[in-house]
């Protein structure tokens, strides 16, 4: 009984089984592979989770979509912005909590903004900030960069003419580079307009679901967002300023030199409203 081995199943050639045997060793040998793949891939989700987990944790909190409601108001994304500058007994120092990593800052009003305009470029998920020491203090706090044109330049067929890229994390400098296309044989409209008719928006967005809503603005989407120009404290012992003038500066440089934050508490996405 003991030390006796089992027999081996008598080798049969394929042309010796039925269909049905035939059926059943396909669905068995199909059911082995898949199941080893899905191990495959529930052990690699789990170190790319183990790896990437604060990424994963942000789309948890703002990729799924927030609650919003609808208004009737339709955006002009013809006028120009409303700024209305604080005088320094108004600027008022508040304690923001970063929505990733809770972390205190302080943000000091400037102005109060309301802003209307297309969306030429996003971005968000600034990877540096994921990776061992490379966290930043600004790019905590401003979770995201939103390009804006307005006037004349939102005007459909003046866009076409225009690509905007938005830079995103190689260097500390987060700028909105417009280039004409190609197929466009004369400069439609000055880049004297150009300059002061967009706008790279630095955004700290006062709750998840205003970030959310950024995140779904589609490009060529009409928005329009209410808050205020903001410094933001950095390390308790140096203030990033925000630029308050529309001067004109050549927006195809290397660093125009604008530097907009925006501490946004209210967002209008088409007709539906995060706030």
């Amino acid at each position: 009984m003991f030390g006796k081995k089992a027999p081996e199943p008598e080798y049969r050639d394929f042309r010796e089984k039925t269909y049905a045997e035939l059926e059943r060793e396909v669905d068995a040998a199909y059911g082995e592979e898949m199941r080893k793949r899905n191990i495959k891939i529930a052990i690699v989700s789990a170190i790319l989770i183990f790896l990437f987990h604060d990424i994963v944790g942000f789309w948890f909190r703002f990729g799924l979509p927030h609650r919003s409601h609808k208004v009737a108001e339709v955006i002009d994304v013809v006028e120009e912005p409303l700024q209305t500058n604080l005088e320094n007994e108004e600027q008022e120092i508040i304690d923001y909590v970063t929505l990733e990593d809770k972390d205190t800052v302080k943000l000091r009003k400037k102005a109060e903004v309301s802003m209307a305009g297309k969306v030429v470029a996003k971005n968000y998920l600034f990877w540096g900030n994921y990776l061992p020491g490379g966290k930043r203090t600004f790019q905590s706090t401003a979770l995201f960069d939103l390009g804006l044109v307005w006037g004349d330049l939102a005007k459909p067929e003046i866009l076409e003419n225009y690509t905007f890229y938005s830079a995103k994390d190689a260097t500390a400098a987060r700028v909105l580079y417009p280039t004409l296309k190609l197929k466009t044989k004369a400069l439609p409209l000055p880049w004297e307009y150009v300059g002061t008719h967009m706008s790279h928006l630095h955004i700290i967005p006062a709750n998840a679901s205003i970030m959310s809503g950024l995140i779904y603005s589609r490009k060529n989407k009409n928005v329009k967002l209410d808050g205020y120009f903001v410094d933001v404290s950095i390390n308790d012992h140096y203030w990033m300023k925000t630029t308050l003038s529309r001067n004109f500066v050549n927006p195809t440089a290397r660093n125009s030199g604008l530097r907009e934050i925006m501490y946004v508490t209210r967002l209008q996405v088409g007709n539906k409203v995060y706030e």
